[in-house]
């Protein structure tokens, strides 16, 4: 092949490829660039939710529904809600994002070329990808956006499973999200589960069980789980399932180490765009996509990779403590700047401050023993 057909390639059209595709064509010297879309035709549904300020939404024609307020119950079962402008929550649908971009933006650029099919090889020259696909036929791209994912190394995986559910009556309030309910007793000690509650209105919400651990539940294990918590904060309601969601998120370090080549480079979770602590990663990815189409890398401070490790270190050897540790943190620190903390964008000084209101014993044990 003697010169590339396509000025970019993107290897997998899920949340990250179509955020850079979208991207790409906001810049102006792209508009007549020709693009290569291999996907998979994966089209699990997913819940994309993140929060952020009035104006500095991703992709703010997709979200869905919005809560300014969220919602946090302690191990002890007491409730804290709070406001969190001018940020708030929001939602995106996996449903409505595929619709739009296969529906309304690609057909609206004929430069686009979509293919379903699998990567068998990337060979690259000094000028060009030649990509090789599993089911024969080969294509030449100028860069490459490589989001596969390679075998997680992780020890620590976050697993869901929930339930899309209407309620027969309007019950919930739908102005807040629950992020994190650790009401529910601890089944065992290797595993750190709680509830997370995503109310679309009074009647219709997502209710999902979510498990820090090296495997997740068995079925049976996610069923009791799900259904105790039901009949404890939910009883004698009806409801009718409408859907469910089922996922696993890596929670750890080395999925962020960007592998940055020349003209091939990683996206989404192979690219770090996951938070490791954390498990989101739809305004990363955003972000990231914004650098990528204008030749930048995005670059992370060490200094929130290192609270990460602390805390993956403690959930890995001490998982039993990650409900106390969240109870300390939410009842001593605002919801906002909380939600500052998991973004990386607070400053020193508060995370002197924020870190100070937790079992200082605690961190530096796991600090220690993080860094050996």
């Amino acid at each position: 092949m003697s010169a590339a057909q396509f000025d970019l390639a993107i290897i997998g059209a899920g949340a990250a490829g179509l955020q850079l595709l979208y991207e790409y064509y906001q810049v102006p010297a792209h508009a007549n660039a020709k693009v290569l879309v291999i996907d998979s035709g994966d089209r699990t549904k997913k819940s994309w939710c993140f929060w952020a300020e009035s104006g500095r939404e991703s992709f703010p024609f997709l979200i869905e529904k919005s809560w300014p307020k969220i919602t946090y119950r302690s191990s002890e079962n007491i409730t804290q809600t709070e406001t969190i402008g001018p940020m708030s929550y929001h939602f995106i649908s996996s449903t409505n994002y595929y619709r739009y971009f296969f529906e309304q933006f690609i057909p609206q650029h004929s430069q686009i070329t979509v293919l379903q099919g699998w990567v068998d090889e990337l060979i690259e020259s000094a000028e060009y990808v030649t990509i090789n696909l599993r089911e024969g036929g080969n294509y030449a791209a100028k860069r490459v956006a490589d989001s596969r994912i390679k075998a997680s190394p992780c020890a620590i995986q976050q697993h869901f499973w929930g339930k899309f559910i209407e309620f027969e009556k309007e019950i919930l309030d739908d102005t807040a999200v629950t992020l994190m309910d650790f009401s529910q007793k601890q089944s065992q000690d290797q595993f750190t589960a709680f509830h997370y509650i995503l109310p679309f209105n009074k009647k219709r919400a997502l209710i999902e069980t979510t498990v820090f651990s090296k495997s997740g539940y068995d079925q049976a294990t996610y069923d009791d789980s799900w259904n105790e918590y039901m009949s404890a904060n939910y009883p004698n309601q009806k409801y009718k399932i409408l859907d469910t969601e089922v996922g696993t998120i890596p929670m750890c370090l080395t999925t962020q180490k960007a592998n940055n080549y020349s003209l091939i480079f990683p996206i989404g979770t192979a690219g770090g765009q996951v938070k490791a602590s954390t498990g989101y990663a739809f305004t990363r990815m955003h972000r990231d996509a914004k650098h990528r189409v204008m030749n930048r890398v995005s670059k992370r401070s060490a200094r929130f990779a290192f609270y990460d490790s602390i805390l993956l270190h403690m959930i890995q050897s001490e998982n039993h403590v990650i409900p106390k540790v969240m109870d300390q943190l939410f009842q001593k620190t605002s919801f906002g700047k909380i939600l500052r903390f998991l973004d990386e964008k607070t400053s020193l000084w508060e995370e002197i401050v924020l870190f100070s209101r937790l079992n200082i014993p605690l961190f530096l044990k796991h600090l220690f023993q993080s860094i050996r």
